[in-house]
C-alpha cells in the first residue's frame, strides 16, 4: 500500500509539473476531481461490497479544438471490506474459522479522449469520454492471522459522461460533474474482476 501511495503522490506531482511546463501554450487544461466508487460485477460479489469514498482523479488534457481534447488521466481509489467470521477452506484437508479482510488500492493510468458534442457558446457543456491504459493494483487479504499480498499491473478501459459548467465566458475555469464505468479485469488469486461505477465532482482549469 505504501508503494501505491508513493506512486500516487509522484504522479500527481508529474501532472502538475507537466501543466506548468506547458502553461504558456494556452491549449492545455488541468482536471482535478473527487471520486466516489461503487464496485460492481465480480468485484462487488467476490471482494468488496462496500462503496469507497476515498479516491480522486486528475488529468492533463490537450485541447485540439473547442469540441475535442485528449491527454493523460491518472486516479487513485482505496477499497476496504471486513467480512464476518466464517469457515474457510485453506487446502483440501484443512479449514479455518476466521474473519476475512480485503484491502485493495487501484491506480489507473490511462490515455483519455473527451468530446463535447455542442457549440462552444453553450453555457452548460456535456461531454463524453473514453480511456484505456494500465491499472496498478495492490491487494492485501487477511484471513485471521494469515495474510497474503501482491501488486500487479492490469488493463483498464473507461467510458464516461458528464457536464462542465464554466465560471466565466472564456471557459478558463469550470465546475465538473460526471460519472464513468471502469472495465477492470483482474487475474490473480482466483479473482477475475475489479470493475466499478464512479461518480465525480471537481474543477477544470485552462493553463495559461
Amino acid at each position: 500500500m505504501k508503494t501505491i501511495k508513493i506512486l500516487s503522490f509522484a504522479l500527481s506531482g508529474m501532472l502538475l509539473f507537466a501543466g506548468n511546463a506547458f502553461a504558456q501554450r494556452g491549449d492545455l487544461k488541468l482536471d482535478l476531481k473527487y471520486n466516489y466508487s461503487l464496485p460492481v460485477s465480480g468485484f462487488n460479489k467476490d471482494l468488496i461490497s462496500n462503496s469507497s469514498p476515498r479516491g480522486f482523479e486528475g488529468a492533463i488534457m490537450y485541447q485540439f479544438n473547442n469540441n475535442f481534447s485528449g491527454g493523460l488521466d491518472f486516479g487513485y481509489q482505496d477499497y476496504y471490506q471486513k467480512y464476518p467470521r466464517k469457515t474457510y477452506s485453506t487446502s483440501k484437508t484443512e479449514n479455518i474459522s476466521a474473519v476475512m479482510t480485503n484491502s485493495i488500492q487501484t491506480t489507473p493510468i490511462m490515455l483519455k479522449a473527451q468530446w463535447i458534442p455542442i457549440e462552444n457558446t453553450a453555457f452548460i457543456k456535456p461531454y463524453l469520454s473514453l480511456g484505456a491504459g494500465a491499472n496498478l493494483v495492490n491487494f492485501d487479504q487477511y484471513l485471521g492471522q494469515f495474510a497474503s499480498s501482491g501488486t500487479s499491473v492490469n488493463f483498464i478501459g473507461q467510458v464516461g459522461l458528464g457536464v462542465n459548467i464554466p465560471f466565466d465566458k472564456a471557459g478558463n475555469y469550470a465546475f465538473t460533474l460526471g460519472s464513468n464505468y471502469n472495465y477492470a479485469p483482474y487475474k490473480k488469486y482466483g479473482y477475475k474482476d475489479l470493475s466499478s461505477i464512479n461518480f465525480q465532482a471537481g474543477f477544470s482549469i485552462k493553463m495559461k
